[in-house]
C-alpha cells in the first residue's frame, strides 16, 4: 500500500512541476514573441550584471589567493574582459548585442572562405559539396552582417515560438499526470 502511496504523491509532485515549468515558459515565449525587443535588452542588461560581478569575483580571488602564482596575470586579464564584456552589456545592450550578431556573421564569412580555400584540397567527390557549403555559409553571414537588428528579431521569434510550444507541451503532461493521479487514487 505505501507504494503505491508513494507512486501517487510522484505522479503529483510530477504534475505540479509540469504545470509550473509549463506555465513559465509559455508566459516566457509569448513575452519574448510579443516584446521581444525589450526582453533581450533585459536578458542583455541581466548578462551584464552577471559578467560585472564574475569580473570583480575573478579579480579578487587573483589578487586574493593566485598573486604569488605565474598565471595571475592572465587570471586579472580574464576578471577585466569580464567587466568589460559585463559594462557594454549593461550601458549599451542594443549596441553590444548589434556587434555580436555581426561578428557571428563576419565568423560565418570567414568559416566560407576558409571553406573554398580547402576545397581546393579535397578529394574531387566532396568539391562540389563543399563549395555549396561554402557559398550558403558566406551569404547566411553577410545577410547577418547586413541586417543585424532582423536578424535578432528573428531568432527572438524563433525561441519564442520553441518556449510557447514547450510550454504547452508541458501543460498537457501535466494534464495526463492529474488524470494518471486521479486514475490511481480511484484505483
Amino acid at each position: 500500500m505505501s507504494e503505491d502511496r508513494s507512486s501517487l504523491d510522484v505522479l503529483r509532485g510530477s504534475r505540479i512541476l509540469a504545470y509550473s515549468l509549463g506555465a513559465i515558459t509559455l508566459v516566457a515565449g509569448l513575452v519574448l514573441l510579443f516584446w521581444p525587443d525589450r526582453t533581450v535588452t533585459v536578458v542583455a542588461r541581466l548578462t551584464g550584471i552577471l559578467l560585472i560581478v564574475v569580473g570583480l569575483g575573478d579579480l579578487l580571488e587573483t589578487f586574493r589567493n593566485h598573486r604569488s602564482g605565474s598565471y595571475w596575470g592572465l587570471m586579472a586579464l580574464r576578471g577585466v574582459i569580464n567587466l568589460g564584456f559585463g559594462a557594454a552589456l549593461l550601458f549599451w545592450p542594443g549596441v553590444t548585442i548589434s556587434v555580436v550578431v555581426w561578428l557571428m556573421g563576419f565568423d560565418l564569412v570567414l568559416t566560407g572562405l576558409l571553406g573554398l580555400l580547402i576545397r581546393g584540397q579535397m578529394p574531387e567527390e566532396y568539391r562540389s559539396a563543399m563549395l555549396t557549403r561554402s557559398i550558403l555559409t558566406i551569404l547566411f553571414g553577410l545577410a547577418i552582417m547586413i541586417w543585424p537588428h532582423a536578424t535578432v528579431k528573428v531568432l527572438a521569434f524563433i525561441v519564442a515560438a520553441l518556449l510557447i510550444l514547450f510550454g504547452l507541451v508541458l501543460l498537457y503532461s501535466g494534464w495526463v499526470l492529474s488524470k494518471a493521479a486521479k486514475e490511481a487514487k480511484t484505483a
